[in-house]
């Protein structure tokens, strides 16, 4: 039932007019603490100070460009959608579109979290002996929350959606056995995140979320036309350039 809910949605619903809010600015923390004896005893704010400035990345990037990227991404891929995009636009235009499934996204906050990753690797050489091997990467969290109001609608109150991406520093490595001295070591290669791929991972998000966003306004339209007391369990993401439904496997957005 739920698939042929959504092929309807597909089929003769036209996408509305969507007027696109961005942020004014990144906030960008880091957990990366520096060896200092008495850092636990600091107050919150001077540890804040501390590990965003002991940061290999988050630092050094720079809101505007992170926002453009994102927030340029979003738009074209909205547009290739389907919707009719207000982007730096004044308001009044976007109200006196008259379109009646009329939306404002509002990428109400942006946050980069920068931490460390252990990854252990490890190998048995033998029931009672196991290699490990610690690799310590740098990791950057995306997260972001969205507020999404929709115009001329009985259900006109912000949904607030949020969702989270992590990528980490590259690894390639394995264990190497050394048959004289019947021991191993673990001989790898990193290749280190930069402040470019924070860049690349925002555009890349950006046109994520177009899809996101019109799959949950797909399955959001399955869900209240769905009969009473019918729970909704399959969840659809549409593939434009297939023009095919398919199951939506994992939710990219946590409703707050």
């Amino acid at each position: 039932m739920e698939r042929r809910l959504a092929a309807k949605y597909i089929k003769e619903t036209k996408p509305g007019a969507i007027l696109l809010l961005a942020p004014e600015l990144v906030y960008k923390s880091s957990f990366k603490v520096p060896p200092m004896d008495d850092f636990k005893s600091l107050p919150q704010d001077v540890k804040d100070s501390i590990t965003y400035f002991n940061s290999d990345l988050v630092q050094y990037c720079d809101d505007s460009i992170y926002i453009s990227e994102f927030m340029e991404s979003l738009n074209r891929g909205l547009d290739y959608f389907g919707y009719d995009v207000y982007y730096n636009q004044p308001a009044d235009k976007f109200l006196n579109s008259g379109n009646e499934t009329s939306l404002i996204i509002n990428l109400a906050q942006i946050q980069l979290e920068e931490y460390i990753e252990v990854i252990k690797e490890q190998i048995a050489f033998d029931p009672d002996s196991t290699n490990v091997a610690a690799i310590y990467l740098t990791a950057i969290n995306f997260n972001n929350w969205i507020e999404l109001t929709r115009l001329n609608h009985v259900k006109s109150e912000p949904e607030l959606l949020f969702s989270t991406q992590t990528i980490t520093d590259d690894l390639n490595g394995n264990f190497r056995y050394y048959p004289l001295t019947s021991t191993f070591d673990y001989e790898y290669t990193i290749d280190s995140l930069t402040v470019n791929n924070l860049y690349s991972t925002a555009a890349e998000l950006g046109f994520k979320h177009s899809q996101w966003i019109f799959d949950y306004i797909m399955n959001e339209y399955v869900k209240l036309n769905l009969p009473p007391k019918h729970k909704q369990e399959k969840f659809f993401t549409y593939d434009f350039r297939n023009k095919e439904l398919k199951r939506l496997r994992w939710q990219p957005f946590t409703r707050l």
